[in-house]
Parts: structure tokens; sequence; C-alpha cells
């Protein structure tokens, strides 16, 4: 019964033969390699989020496209935040104004920058809600999100929302460019 188990799942397991008969079960080391592989990304990334970060340190916690039903002001409003230009999510976020467009502008910038450090692209709301006094952001991030259709896709239930960075999906909602431990957690699961 176990090896057919240890049969079934060959991306788990691996059996060892010794010359007195006896055979061994061991876990194969491939995630690790993975793992080890994307080091030098994964420290690219952390470099990232300080950077965007106000103080350039974060401190360490413990534990889709349809009409939006705005007004005819609202429907301006937005025109014209996607018309501006874009602002670096790496600049200081507290020298604007917090509710002008420019301030919505760069938070609209550091989330999207935010979702390219992900693997999946990914990230429930809550989770950059943490990061909110490092970021400049409010926690009006939900409503923000809503309002730019075409960068992001909110997917979820109320007080779970995921957030999807819509650049990094292809039209049939596949991740585009998926990295090597992405494609190893597919085949695992």
């Amino acid at each position: 019964m176990v090896s057919r188990f240890i049969a079934r799942h060959p991306l788990l397991f691996t059996i060892y033969h010794y010359l007195d008969g006896k055979m061994w079960v061991g876990l194969l080391g491939k995630e690790r390699l993975i793992m080890d592989a994307m080091e030098a990304d994964r420290v690219t990334k952390v470099r990232k989020l300080l950077m965007m970060s106000k103080d350039k340190r974060i401190p360490l916690r413990e534990e889709g496209i349809q009409d939006l039903g705005l007004e005819e002001g609202d429907m301006r409003r937005l025109n014209l935040l996607n018309t501006l230009p874009l602002i670096s999510p790496y600049s200081n976020g507290l020298r604007l104004d917090l509710w002008s467009l420019e301030a919505e502008k760069y938070r609209v910038g550091v989330t999207h920058e935010f979702l390219s450090l992900p693997l999946e692209k990914r990230a429930l709301i809550h989770h950059i809600v943490e990061f909110k006094q490092e970021f400049s952001l409010t926690r009006q991030i939900y409503h923000m999100l809503k309002k730019q259709p075409k960068t992001f896709y909110l997917a979820g239930i109320e007080m779970n929302w995921a957030v999807f960075s819509m650049d990094a999906y292809g039209e049939n909602g596949d991740l585009v460019n998926k990295v090597r431990q992405v494609m190893f957690n597919e085949k695992l699961y």
C-alpha cells in the first residue's frame, strides 16, 4: 500500500534500493533546488519593497470591466486619473496631498509594483493594507482598485478580496510568465 502511494507521487518521493535488499524512501530535493536558484530574485523583491517604503525600512509584524455606476463628476475624475503621467512608486508619497489625483496615481503605481513581486502576481488586499503606513497608502485601497479595471482584477468575497495584476495574466486567465516554483507547485497540485 505504501509503495503504491509512493509510485503515484514521483514528484515528491524517490525510492533508494540498497545491496542488502532494503528500500528507503526519500523526499525529492527539487523544490529546494528551485528555491535556491530563485534566491537572487527574492533579494531583489525585498529591495524593491524597501525602496518603495517611505522611510526605506519596513518593521516586522507578528500575526472586471463593468459599469462602475459612477456619476458624471466621478467619471471625469477617473478619466483625469487615467491621463495623468505616472508617478514613480519609488518616489516619496508623503510629499503628495493625500486626496489629490497625483497621490492616487502614486498609490496605483505602488500597488501595481507590489503585485509584480509575488510569484503569482496577486495578493490579498488585507496583506497590502499591512503596508499602508510604509507605502503612504490609505485604507480605501479596495475602492481605488475598483476604479482601475484595466490594471487590476478583484476576486473574492467581502473582507477577503484578492487583487491580480491584469498585465500578468493572459486572456484565458493563466499567468503569462510562470517561474519554476509556480510550475512546480502546479505539478504538485
